[in-house]
């Protein structure tokens, strides 16, 4: 019955969403008008109470709406999803509401503060938490480091190509409302076709360096607590000492995260190019436990510490208090990155007025008061033998990851696509079959690209061992690809590279 669906969302939002009772009357006409109802029943209507405050989500109230619209109002499921949405929005408080809690909380704890936002935007269905603890996770160990590898099933594969393309404006982007997925405008936006609802999205208001930015959560999740800092204004992403500024701004004011940003270059920067933001949450990424290979000290910044990562990539790290001076010994470095070449390593900072040479740079503040500053050098130039970038994943390694590898893969965690599942289980079939490779691709061409990784699997095949085989495998196309995305490698000729950069700059 829809009218007790209605009363259950009702007594769900004041218990975990802060709906206020004087508010009641008014959200429920509203959700009646959602649900092209004109009344509502005068008797009270019976609801299990104890069950709707033990619920940690709400995807069995949606559910019951989602058979509404299907059955009753024969809805069809894009029509369903927007008007979903826009009833948890009308349950969720007004963004005012949301941000002076949220004030009032950080003032007190800041991590209870963004507990709250996190809470809230689970609560109310912005981050689907059912749908994200079905991914995948492992840990994959390489000696004294690590990686972690998810598989998203919710996250879309994207072309490095159709990312580029977002770099160039038309006339048609510029008219288009909200011109992105990470656009202020798509708070309590009700969606299209193309755009998908975001009725629900509560954002906090920031000020990082004296310009207005907004604080939200990621609705894929890669890990606990995942944000995205977003830029008010809709322009392109970029790198330089502004946004030292901006991250030591944000972590002061929430020293339990991590803030990062993606390179402001295609193919090393992140699925998102026109809008500047950044990310980060509670998690520890794999880089902030790497250990130390080598230290600098400088006469130019005396209370900064320079070291090389032993880490898969090309990773500096400033440490050190005075943020002034590690805000400035940063721009000092991507100043110098910028125009750095080193043919022998392949390296070259621009063609033409193309320039090839950026960072991916991330903050963490340790309990003590000491910064750690990651700094991870990037090139995306192409050549004949790698079309898709020099320093991306290599086309052998595309069957398991071909998108552009942003913040959070180079700093160790790999975020794989769905299909893997499904092809994963079609590998395991075929070889307990014993296809060769050609019926396999018969019977399943989504593996076509997967014979390496089959003949592999083959030589050591072990029902009893196949899913840890198959895991081995992808960790080692992880670490590879990390590997690839090197600047100076990891051998004797790239690491006397790197160190010759080093001391060039101090």
């Amino acid at each position: 019955m829809i009218y007790e669906t209605i009363a259950k969302l009702i007594f769900y939002a004041k218990y975990h969403l802060d709906l206020h009772e004087d508010d009641e009357i008014y959200i429920r006409n509203s959700i009646l008008h959602e649900l092209q109802l004109d009344s509502f029943p005068s008797k009270k209507i019976e609801i299990n109470e104890t069950e709707i405050i033990e619920l940690n989500v709400p995807d069995k109230l949606i559910d019951e709406l989602h058979s509404y619209f299907i059955n009753e109002l024969k809805l069809s499921d894009k029509e369903t999803e927007l008007i979903e949405t826009k009833i948890m929005g009308i349950l969720t408080p007004m963004p005012s509401e949301v941000n002076c809690k949220f004030y009032s909380l950080v003032k007190k704890d800041d991590f209870k503060a963004l507990s709250y936002l996190y809470d809230l935007s689970i609560k109310n269905n912005y981050v689907a938490k059912t749908r994200i603890d079905k991914n995948l996770f492992w840990k994959a160990d390489f000696g004294d480091k690590y990686l972690e590898i998810t598989v998203n099933l919710s996250k879309p594969e994207k072309n490095t190509k159709d990312i580029s393309k977002l770099l160039v404006k038309s006339k048609t982007d510029v008219e288009k409302y909200p011109k992105c997925l990470l656009c202020g405008e798509n708070v309590g936006y009700f969606g299209r076709l193309e755009h998908p609802a975001r009725s629900n999205i509560r954002v906090i208001n920031l000020n990082l360096d004296g310009e207005k930015w907004f604080l939200q959560y990621s609705p894929y999740g890669y890990f606990n607590m995942h944000c995205i800092v977003v830029d008010s204004i809709h322009e392109n992403m970029i790198i330089d000492e502004g946004t030292f500024r901006k991250f030591f701004d944000f972590i002061d004011l929430f020293p339990s995260f991590f803030i990062g940003s993606n390179a402001d270059l295609p193919i090393v920067g992140g699925s998102i190019l026109n809008h500047e933001h950044f990310q980060g949450g509670e998690h520890l990424l794999p880089v902030m436990n790497a250990k130390i290979k080598e230290s600098f000290s400088s006469n130019k910044f005396k209370n900064c510490r320079i070291s090389l990562l032993d880490w898969f990539n090309s990773t500096i790290l400033l440490q050190g208090k005075d943020r002034s001076e590690l805000i400035k010994c940063a721009a000092n470095i991507l100043k110098n990155r910028r125009d750095y070449s080193d043919i022998d390593n392949d390296i070259i900072s621009k063609v033409g007025d193309v320039e090839h040479n950026t960072i991916t740079p991330g903050l963490k503040k340790e309990k003590d008061g000491t910064y750690n500053l990651y700094l991870i050098l990037r090139n995306n130039r192409c050549n004949a033998e790698f079309e898709d970038g020099i320093f991306h994943a290599h086309k052998e390694f595309y069957h398991i990851k071909k998108e552009n590898i942003g913040i959070i893969e180079a700093m160790g965690q790999f975020i794989l696509p769905a299909r893997l599942i499904t092809q994963n289980d079609e590998i395991k079939e075929s070889l307990k079959s014993g296809l060769n490779n050609i019926d396999i691709i018969a019977k399943y061409p989504n593996l076509n690209g997967f014979e390496p990784m089959i003949d592999v699997l083959r030589n050591e095949y072990n029902p009893d061992t196949i899913d840890a085989d198959i895991k081995n495998y992808i960790n080692d196309v992880c670490k590879n690809i990390l590997e690839n995305t090197a600047v100076f490698k990891n051998d004797d000729k790239g690491q006397m590279g790197f160190v010759k950069f080093i001391r060039s700059i101090l």
